[in-house]
């Protein structure tokens, strides 16, 4: 049997105060170094969120508004149409009868020597009452000018919305940026 060997007592190597504390504040640096790029990683991270957040918000308001200003457009079309459309199809009868009544009037080798002052005064009363392209030109160009200008509004108050949106977020963001950051050391 062999005996096992005898134990040696060993003393450690002597620890210098000075080459501990050097190795502490290095381990100390190194920590806080790994830190300040986790927290940088984490604020690009949480940046780039708020941007992607930021244009998904842009994107949905400009879809909104193209939605908005075809909706617009539509109506003033509709307006339009409606302005131009005959809205009673017993009018337009009655209005294809006094104009074949009319045609075969004067496609008549016969004239009258006058006009029968009852054809007069009904054509005169369609004209004052029911064809008036005057007044409706003059409304239609006002109605025209005031959508001229509510667009306008609309479009500068769009660009103050953007503009205003834009400043909130950059804001908005700087101060998160602060936020997550270490608290910077003064020297005084």
């Amino acid at each position: 049997m062999e005996t096992p060997p005898t134990p040696t007592t060993t003393t450690p190597p002597s620890l210098t105060t000075e080459g501990t504390m050097d190795d502490i504040q290095y381990l100390l640096h190194l920590e806080a170094m790994r830190r300040f790029q986790e927290d940088s990683r984490n604020v690009k991270r949480q940046v780039e969120e708020q941007v992607r957040i930021w244009l998904d918000a842009k994107c949905e308001y400009q879809r909104d508004f193209g939605r908005l200003a075809r909706l617009l457009k539509c109506g003033a079309l509709q307006a339009a149409v409606d302005a131009h459309r005959v809205s009673d199809v017993n009018q337009v009868d009655q209005a294809a009868k006094d104009i074949a009544s009319l045609r075969s009037k004067l496609g008549s080798d016969l004239r009258p020597a006058i006009l029968d002052s009852n054809d007069v005064k009904q054509c005169l009363e369609h004209l004052n009452t029911t064809h008036k392209p005057r007044l409706n030109l003059c409304r239609q160009q006002r109605e025209f000018a005031q959508n001229q200008e509510a667009l306008r509004s609309l479009r500068t108050a769009v660009d103050g919305l953007e503009n205003g949106m834009e400043m909130g977020m950059i804001q908005a963001m700087d101060r998160l940026v602060e936020d997550l950051l270490p608290p910077r050391e003064t020297n005084n």
